[in-house]
């Protein structure tokens, strides 16, 4: 009898742990880990994808004056063939200064690459513009900034360009923490801001424990897609700590992750999964994560209609802890999303 007691107060107590115990994030999710690649596929930060007309996969990348890669499917195998701006932009914001974060698009048959200037810390960052015929390296032709006047209030980085049909208004989206998310215009040129204020889209003010500022919401992305009828503008995001040493990562579940918010405009207001608003209530629905033994921080995002598979494909940066977690270790990764739900959801 006393051995059964203890037997079952032994179980009362393990139950009570596991019940009150917090879960691990990257317990708690079971995504497929990225697809193959290939190739040139490492050193790669906040990617942009897009498959031109002949078939031709282009990958652009931060640093290195933004790389070009390309293959001849998103699987690879990837071959770098250059930077797209070699002496630099015309910008000059401050000494040191890096290109960050391209965001590539094909607007009426030419191509518009905007892009980040900016150091590690910087809020008085910029945007610039280059334009190109080919998407080749050497066809590039830099334009300087898109000229949206800089505010205590953002941080121009992370530009994204979306614009549903050759008539259709554009929005311009950009912003990395400094209260967020932001979103205007360009004029018909594409090259220069149309002046409209930007207005901001995406804001959360949660402090994660251990720092004095609230959690990092950046690199938005805004993609369309019907859903039984209704068409829902997705505004993806990275939310958390992105490339902290392996002796410093953020606890589990603050590190670098991919989010969503949905509307049905492409100017909002956007919410979550579970309605909460994603300006005022901190919404936000978890896409993907660290998960596994392969997926650190995944994040940098974009989504693409891979026409070969006729899929969606979502894109990002992550680290692979077997590989480490420097700034050259990240890797290039992306899953296809299923959108049945009315959410992307990544699967196999």
């Amino acid at each position: 009898m006393l051995n059964s007691f203890l037997s079952f107060t032994t179980l009362s107590a393990l139950l009570a742990t596991a019940i009150t115990k917090p879960i691990d994030p990257r317990e708690a999710a079971s995504w497929p880990d990225p697809e193959p690649c290939t190739g040139n596929c490492s050193y790669i930060h906040d990617p942009s994808v897009l498959r031109r007309k002949d078939g031709t996969w282009f990958r652009f990348s931060t640093l290195g004056n933004i790389a070009i890669a390309t293959a001849p499917a998103l699987t690879g195998p990837w071959t770098y063939q250059g930077a797209m701006l070699p002496s630099g932009s015309k910008i000059n914001v401050v000494k040191n200064q890096q290109l960050w974060a391209p965001d590539v698009s094909n607007i009426d048959g030419t191509y518009y690459a905007y892009y980040s200037v900016s150091h590690s810390g910087l809020q008085t960052s910029d945007i610039g513009v280059a334009t190109s015929s080919s998407l080749n390296v050497g066809s590039w032709t830099d334009h300087g900034s898109v000229g949206v006047p800089k505010s205590g209030n953002y941080n121009l980085i992370d530009p994204n360009f979306f614009r549903e049909c050759a008539n259709c208004q554009n929005y311009w989206s950009f912003g990395s923490a400094w209260n967020d998310v932001y979103q205007t215009s360009l004029n018909p040129d594409f090259l220069t801001w149309s002046g409209v204020t930007p207005a901001q889209k995406l804001f959360n003010s949660t402090v994660p424990k251990g720092q004095n500022y609230p959690s990092i919401t950046e690199g938005s992305f805004l993609f369309w897609w019907p859903v039984s009828g209704t068409k829902y503008y997705y505004m993806f995001f990275s939310s958390g700590a992105c490339c902290n040493a392996g002796t410093a990562l953020a606890p589990p579940g603050d590190e670098y992750k991919i989010m969503v918010c949905r509307a049905t405009s492409p100017t909002g207001p956007f919410v979550d999964q579970a309605g909460k608003s994603c300006l005022k209530e901190n919404g936000g629905t978890l896409v993907l994560g660290t998960h596994g033994e392969n997926v650190y921080a995944p994040g940098g995002q974009g989504v693409v209609f891979d026409q070969s598979v006729g899929r969606v494909a979502l894109y990002y940066h992550y680290a692979n802890p077997k590989i480490g977690y420097g700034f050259e270790k990240f890797l290039f990764g992306f899953n296809y999303l299923e959108f049945a739900s009315g959410w992307p959801v990544v699967t196999s």
